[in-house]
Order: structure tokens, then sequence, then C-alpha cells
């Protein structure tokens, strides 16, 4: 078949699916139909991209922007989305299409995981070796404050490290720790825009995790405050790095579109960083809520019991959300 019959089998093809999506509905095609449509229209929107930018007459390019345009609105014209309530699409949202996407962009989240507690246990093990070290793996302030706390601790006395206020002052104190903790979140997210930037501030805060865990355990407290710093820190961190995979998406749309235009990829992307950053602000919200009221305040066994139900309850919701509505459109696959 030559060059130009393939051409024309494609866009044949394309028109095909379209008169499927508009007389049956998007959900009625099969996930190899969906696959095909997606791939289909990307490739008429960069072949008229091509040549539009050979000069090529509008007559001979209306063909394809008939098609590419046709294409577009019954991929993105949404499921009747505007007749949902706000409510039911924040639901669809977090319990839907967030944890696909999660799923969709494991490689991305798993590196700066695997990055970020390989350098927290690299620098534990070698503090606990040789606390000096410490000095330069953590500001010196920070661990000179760190020692003289553990130093002027009572015999019996568990380290709380800067979590000793009391019940009374919680409700303030988790206010703060929220917009805190939200701030950072944007803070992670703005940051890997620029990936080196988000490489440098991912790599300071393991090994501040792993050194100031390691500082502690010289005193016989690394257990104590681990179990503060765990109760609600598995929400808190897993969340802070899922904002900063949402910014990595976008700057993979921008610089690797691959068959796509440019556009289309960010627009793309876009909607996948969002399908990723949704829940991260309701969960530090909740984090917070449990640094404030829990961590500081409960026993080490319920603390611990606290850290293990939430990290349960976060892989049950990546690895089960979504899965009973799957033929149902969502984020779309990743075009990479």
């Amino acid at each position: 078949m030559s060059s130009k019959s393939e051409e024309k089998s494609r866009l044949r093809r394309l028109s095909q699916i379209v008169e499927l999506v508009r007389t049956r509905g998007l959900k009625k095609l099969s996930p190899n139909q969906l696959t095909e449509l997606t791939d289909l229209y990307r490739h008429a929107c960069t072949e008229l991209a091509r040549r539009e930018s050979q000069g090529e007459s509008a007559q001979s390019l209306s063909h394809y922007r008939s098609l590419a345009s046709d294409a577009h609105g019954v991929l993105f014209r949404g499921s009747k989305a505007s007749n949902k309530s706000f409510l039911h699409r924040t639901k669809e949202m977090m319990l839907v299409h967030s944890p696909r996407a999660i799923r969709a962009e494991w490689k991305l989240l798993t590196t700066s995981l695997v990055l970020m507690y390989g350098l927290a246990l690299a620098a534990y093990y070698a503090v606990a070796n040789d606390l000096s070290l410490a000095f330069s793996l953590l500001d010196a302030r920070a661990v000179s404050g760190e020692i003289e706390q553990l130093s002027q601790l009572a015999p019996g006395e568990s380290f709380r490290g800067n979590f000793t206020f009391g019940i009374g002052e919680s409700p303030e104190t988790a206010t703060l720790i929220m917009f805190h903790n939200m701030g950072v979140g944007v803070l992670f997210f703005a940051s890997a825009l620029f990936p080196p930037l988000y490489l440098g501030i991912l790599m300071t805060n393991g090994l501040m995790l792993g050194t100031y865990t390691a500082v502690a355990g010289h005193w016989g407290q690394a257990g104590s405050i681990s179990s503060i710093l765990w109760c609600h820190g598995v929400i808190e961190i897993q969340m802070i790095v899922l904002a900063a995979t949402a910014g990595l998406v976008i700057v993979r749309g921008v610089v690797a579109p691959g068959a796509r235009t440019r556009g289309f990829a960010m627009k793309h992307e876009s909607k996948r960083a969002w399908a990723l950053l949704a829940p991260v602000f309701p969960l530090l919200f909740f984090s917070g809520l449990i640094e404030g009221f829990v961590s500081p305040h409960m026993p080490m066994t319920t603390r611990i019991g606290v850290a293990v139900v939430t990290g349960l309850g976060l892989i049950a919701w990546v690895t089960l959300g979504g899965r009973s509505s799957a033929g149902a459109p969502g984020v779309e696959p990743s075009g990479q």
C-alpha cells in the first residue's frame, strides 16, 4: 500500500470512529478503539500542522481541519459533565480519575520516592555510625538544637522534637500546620517545573529526614521521634511528592511532546497533572489534623497504628480507585 493510500485509510478510519462516537457515545468504545481514536487524532493534528507549514492551499487542508475538529469535539466534550453536581464531579475526581492518573504515572512518582527515601536511609546509616557527619548533611544550627533538646531529656522521657505544644494549643497549631504543608506542596509543584531545582529540594529533604532520625538514635530516641513523624508523615510526604509529580508531567508535555503537537501535548498533560494535584491539598488538610491533634499527644502504639492505617488506606486508594468503572472515559493514557 502506498503512503498516499495509507494516509487516506487513516483519515477514513478516523471518520468512522468519530461517527461511531456520535451515534453510540464515547463510553461504548472498546479500549483499543479509544486508543486508536486518540492516535489518529494526534496524527491528523500533526499532519495538519506539517502541511500548513509547507504552505498548502486552504482547500487541500479543509478535510484535515474538519476531521481534527470533529475528533476534538468528541474527545473533549466530556461525558455529560455539565449535568453532574460539583460534589459528584469532586467524588469522581478523587475516587476514579486521580487513582488512575497516579497508576499511570507510577514511574515518575516512584523515581522521586526512591531517590528521597534512598538518601534518607543513606544519611541515617552514615550518621548512626558517625554523629559528626550530621553537621555536614543537615544545617549545623538544626543539629545543635536537636542535640541540645536530646541532652536535656529527663530519664525515661521521650523525645518529641518540636511537638511540645499542649492539647489546648492544637486547634491553632493544626491550622498553621495545614497552611505550612499546603505551602510546601505548592513549592514542590513549582520547583518541579524546573527539574534541577526540584532535584535539589528533594535531596535536601531526604538527607534531613535521615539525619534528624539518626541523631535521635544516638540517645535511643529514634523510635519515639519516628512514631511522631510518620503518624502524619505517611500522608504528608507522599502528597508533597505527588504535587511535584504533577509539575513534572507538565514539563514532559513541553520538552517531550512526541508525535503530538506541543499545544495538544500541553492540554493532555495539564489534564493529567490536575488529576494528580487534585487530592494533594485535601489530604494535606487531613494530615494537618493528625499532626496537630494525634502526633504530639497520643501514645506510641496509637501513633504507629495511625501510620499503618493511613499507609494501607493510601495503597488501597491508589490500587483500587477507578477499577470498577474501568470502561468509562477518564484520564487518557500518556502519549509517551
